[in-house]
């Protein structure tokens, strides 16, 4: 992909489905992968050529992007179609939310946050930034934000770029998006990508259940969030 920089990705491993296989625009289709690779509520996805990437996820990286000591990103992918109690998110989307680090908890509730999610009928809604976790990250955006069930998601983190250990499969660094600066991205989640990932709390960096796909496209909609005003 033109304008990325993977660090610590394979590039020659990035393998899309030939039969089924969606565009973003279309979201993912259901294939048959091993059992393992995927919940038992849903069959295993297809890994799609991109990803949606709407309004309110360009506004909140931005967010992140003017404020990098005090504001980091949770990270969702929609696996189905999700109907939540807010609005309707195709399969295939990214959805990226501020959550406070401890220095922007520590400015205290005075600090106005300006992040957003996109509502029924595709409406961009302001609502405060995460502060307090009382859940994982992901299942907090999930749960209590987006009021969606976490089931059909699967989870990341962004921060800063900083140097990575080698024995730190779980995450990324990111040397430049499409913007001209980099990011480091934690691929675990607590709860989220066990089902989908033969049990891994992080999406893998292998072929395994296709993550280094799923890694792929996602660097890819950061990078698209990372430009273009909205």
């Amino acid at each position: 992909m033109t304008g990325l920089s993977m660090s610590t990705l394979d590039r020659r491993a990035f393998l899309l489905a030939s039969v089924g296989a969606l565009s973003a625009t279309t979201g993912i289709a259901n294939a048959a992968p091993a059992q393992q690779c995927s919940s038992p509520l849903l069959p295993g996805a297809v890994v799609p050529n991109r990803l949606l990437v709407d309004c309110a996820t360009r506004r909140n990286f931005q967010l992140f992007r003017a404020n990098p000591d005090y504001v980091g990103l949770t990270g969702l992918v929609s696996l189905n179609v999700v109907q939540g109690k807010l609005g309707t998110y195709p399969a295939g989307t990214m959805m990226i939310f501020p959550r406070l680090t401890p220095n922007g908890v520590a400015l205290g509730a005075s600090r106005a946050w300006p992040s957003y999610i996109t509502t029924g009928n595709n409406v961009l809604t302001q609502v405060d930034a995460i502060r307090m976790l009382t859940l994982p990250a992901d299942d907090y955006f999930c749960r209590i934000v987006l009021k969606a069930p976490w089931t059909n998601f699967i989870g990341f983190s962004v921060d800063v770029a900083s140097a990575l250990q080698p024995n730190q499969v779980w995450a990324t660094s990111v040397d430049k998006l499409a913007d001209g600066k980099g990011v480091n991205i934690d691929w675990s989640s607590a709860n989220l990508n066990a089902p989908w990932f033969g049990g891994s709390r992080w999406i893998p960096e292998s072929r395994q259940c296709q993550g280094n796909a799923w890694r792929t496209v996602i660097i890819d909609g950061l990078s698209q969030a990372s430009v273009g005003a909205c």
